[in-house]
């Protein structure tokens, strides 16, 4: 009889956890959980948002330093944001032959024909900022850029290019701060005398 009381309180001491036990441990396990699949989605939205700024800026670099070679070779701009002609020498033939270059009598240097010209146009259209010469087909500077502005300011002998692209990694949409702390800007001094301007200094 002893005995069998004895495996009676053995066998409750030894049955499943309560309902405190059961409500606390799911509450801890839950809050774990909970904070791990807050820490992966925080990883995985600050690498996106670091990969997409390394892109922008080197997308914004490539872009600025194209313009920089063709506006120094410059002899008119025609600056508009987004969409900016400029006429450069025409240094080379079709063939890509080297032209001699010849005096126009007026201390300026002209290549082939006097008052010939290679025109050089960047706009930006379907989310791609493409750069075509004459009438070449059109080479992608970059692409998924439709959160870029290129804007180009024209001083003359000087012309100074600003490129921002708008942050994505804030789900409320990027502040003016944020979207200025992406700008890039490129100085440029035109080497050439220019041919659509009345300038004083060439």
């Amino acid at each position: 009889m002893v005995s069998a009381f004895r495996r009676r309180s053995l066998s409750k001491t030894q049955a499943g956890y309560t309902v405190t036990e059961l409500v606390v441990s799911t509450a801890i396990f839950s809050s774990i959980s909970l904070g791990l699949l807050m820490g992966f989605t925080s990883l995985e939205r600050n690498y996106v948002a670091t990969s997409d700024f390394s892109l922008n800026h080197a997308d914004e670099m490539r872009i600025s330093d194209y313009m920089a070679m063709d506006l120094r070779r410059a002899i008119a701009v025609q600056a508009a944001e987004n969409d900016t002609t400029i006429f450069i020498p025409a240094y080379y033939d079709q063939t890509g032959t080297p032209q001699t270059p010849a005096l126009d009598g007026q201390g300026g240097v002209f290549y082939g024909a006097s008052g010939s010209s290679v025109r050089i146009h960047y706009y930006l259209m379907a989310g791609t900022i493409y750069r075509q010469q004459d009438s070449a087909p059109a080479q992608p500077l970059a692409v998924n850029v439709q959160d870029f502005v290129f804007d180009v300011t024209d001083a003359g002998k000087v012309v100074t290019t600003r490129i921002t692209f708008n942050p994505t990694f804030n789900s409320g949409g990027a502040s003016a701060a944020a979207t200025t702390a992406t700008a890039f800007y490129n100085t440029t001094l035109l080497r050439n005398s220019r041919t659509d301007i009345q300038s004083s200094v060439y």
